[in-house]
């Protein structure tokens, strides 16, 4: 048998646009004189759509292009995923859909479901995930449920299909991730198929920095227990739910029976290649490319994600606020990379605050990349709206407008962002952008309103310490960030005890803060104060190893337990206080890695 894998990029919310990429890659089969094309999931509408599920105009027009596909099967069979739809509502009230996978074969689909009198020309999805970012519950209707409602066991409604006597034993996505669940879909595959069979999954999954060792080790599994090969196949682009944006980077892969990846389709990019299966066996004759890793994958993650969806926004050009720092060297740098130095418009906004040190390393940012480039001066625009409001008095209360301290540095923050940037991206018809990383989110160290203002935020999924390395990664190519950005500490430079050129900056100890930070977020079994205080009651040492702290460092920034004590205590109050406040009005943040703030990480405001 000749499969050529089709990994495609889905559109979201477009299946006609899906469904002239199927057509095109139908036709390259065909030319390759393949037996069977295979798609990924739900590669007709699209994976992360939210409510639009609740469209019946939608859904009809996602079963018009299931049909359209199906009329394209007379001399090469099609295995993909879309949705599924049934006469009858759901428990929702609505139509009952099913996340699906369709083999259409000689202008027919083929009966995926024939069990007790139960027969469907597709095979609902086993497992749906609800967790993270996954909410398909919510929209969709699982084979578990449809053996329960017809009183059959799973293990009996759900068997490989039978192709020119080879038993094809599919799955989708989370079907294959089956280890917290009592529901094991390939265990009850593997006992229905026999050496000489194929097992293949559809997936649209989400890019996340190491995921593709921990899909190695499923998969690999799986085709090792089975005795089988095993053929994985998903999309590529990106895709969001409002408030996170992902990549979906394919990685296609093909695995023998003994559990190793012998052949992976490119990275973030669409591509069709043939596969022969001959003799229980898979084989590939192209050259495997070769694949970024560590932060390098993820630079290339979030120029791909930057790029696909300023595209989709209809946004052409981009506007950062260039301070000489390095969140916004390094944002400016991925932009460019995106779309053209030339439509990256950068402007620093110095107050008498902001040295000399960080305004030649914004110019000579903006001369390394050859961007557009304008010093826009903020500080009399400040003063006289400072000096404005001290005129002014409200009536039944005695408070004067004097705009010092916290509030004039809050002042800048906005004027830049939402006055200045906001302005200048209108003028020059572009949008503009957050340059927050993760630390200064997770804490609230920013300014609503102000820098936490944007179109989208890259760097919002990676930490301080990651937005270092990414520099030095992007340097390692060719010198562009300037050496200045990357070795003054870090500071807004919104008053006088921020100065870096005397060694101030910001209060976050970001080697240390940015693994206490990811103990309390990012872990799967979520911690809180209370854990990382249970930790420290097992000494220094101990502390530091679980949080990943070089301790000679850590023990140069404490003199005692209660300074640590009273250190977490303070940045804990903040991240569920203030902090929560303003990550829910944030952006939507470039997603990387295994928890991202947004609808990655829900979060109520309890007070």
């Amino acid at each position: 048998m000749r499969i050529y894998v089709a990994q495609m990029e889905v559109v979201p919310g477009n299946p006609e646009k899906n469904f002239s990429t199927m057509q095109k890659f139908i036709g390259e089969g065909v030319q390759a004189s393949a037996d069977l094309i295979v798609f990924p999931e739900m590669c007709v509408p699209g994976y992360l759509l939210s409510d639009l599920w609740e469209e019946n105009s939608f859904v009809e027009r996602c079963i018009q292009v299931n049909e359209s596909v199906r009329e394209l099967s007379k001399n090469v069979d099609i295995l993909f995923g879309s949705v599924a739809k049934e006469e009858e509502n759901g428990e929702n009230g609505r139509s009952l859909l099913y996340n699906a996978a369709y083999y259409a074969s000689k202008g027919n689909f083929k009966t995926l479901v024939d069990c007790q009198g139960i027969q469907k020309k597709f095979l609902p999805k086993t497992l749906l995930p609800s967790y993270r970012e996954f909410e398909e519950p919510r929209y969709f209707s699982d084979l578990r449920k449809l053996a329960q409602t017809n009183g059959i066991p799973v293990s009996e409604i759900l068997c490989p299909v039978e192709v020119n006597g080879v038993k094809l034993a599919i799955t989708v996505c989370e079907d294959g991730w089956d280890s917290l669940y009592k529901i094991k879909p390939f265990e009850i595959l593997q006992k229905k198929i026999s050496s000489g069979d194929l097992m293949i999954n559809i997936s649209c999954s989400p890019y996340t920095q190491g995921k593709d060792k921990a899909r190695d080790r499923v998969f690999g599994a799986h085709a090792k227990n089975a005795n089988v090969t095993l053929l994985y196949v998903n999309a590529v682009g990106t895709q969001n739910n409002g408030k996170n944006i992902y990549a979906f980077e394919g990685d296609s892969s093909v695995y023998n029976a003994m559990g190793e990846s012998i052949f992976s389709l490119p990275i973030f990019e669409e591509h069709g290649t043939l596969v022969n299966f001959e003799n229980g066996k898979l084989s590939v004759s192209e050259e495997e490319a070769p694949r970024k890793t560590g932060i390098a994958e993820v630079h290339q993650a979030l120029v791909y994600m930057i790029r696909k969806n300023l595209t989709r926004f209809g946004i052409r050009k981009i506007v950062i606020g260039a301070s000489g720092g390095i969140d916004s060297a390094v944002s400016a740098v991925l932009y460019a990379e995106a779309i053209g130095s030339e439509n990256v418009f950068l402007v620093n906004m110095p107050t008498r605050f902001n040295s000399n040190t960080t305004r030649n390393a914004a110019k000579d940012l903006a001369d390394n990349l050859g961007c557009p480039y304008m010093v826009a001066p903020i500080e009399e625009v400040a003063d006289a709206l400072r000096a404005n409001l001290a005129k002014d008095s409200f009536v039944r209360n005695d408070t004067q407008m004097i705009v010092e301290g916290i509030h004039y540095e809050n002042l800048q923050a906005r004027l830049r962002s939402a006055a200045f940037l906001a302005t200048v991206a209108s003028v020059v018809g572009a949008g503009f952008t957050c340059n927050g990383n993760k630390s200064e989110v997770t804490v609230g160290y920013c300014t609503l309103y102000g820098d936490t203002s944007g179109v989208m935020c890259a760097l919002g999924d990676l930490w301080k310490t990651q937005v270092y390395e990414l520099a030095r990664e992007i340097n390692s190519q060719k010198v562009v960030i300037p050496q200045a950005s990357i070795d003054i500490p870090a500071s807004a430079e919104l008053s006088d005890a921020q100065n870096v050129d005397e060694g101030k900056g910001d209060p976050i100890i970001y080697p240390y803060h940015d693994r206490l930070f990811a103990f309390w977020m990012e872990r799967w079994q979520r911690n809180s104060i209370a854990d990382s205080e249970a930790l420290l009651e097992k000494g220094i040492s101990e502390y530091c190893k679980e949080l990943g702290v070089d301790e000679a460092f850590f023990r140069s920034k404490f003199q005692s337990k209660e300074e640590i004590l009273s250190d977490m205590k303070r940045w804990w109050s903040r991240y569920k206080g203030i902090a929560l406040a303003k990550r829910i009005q944030m952006p939507p943040i470039l997603s990387v890695s295994r928890r991202a703030f947004g609808f990655d990480y829900r979060e109520a405001q309890l007070g």
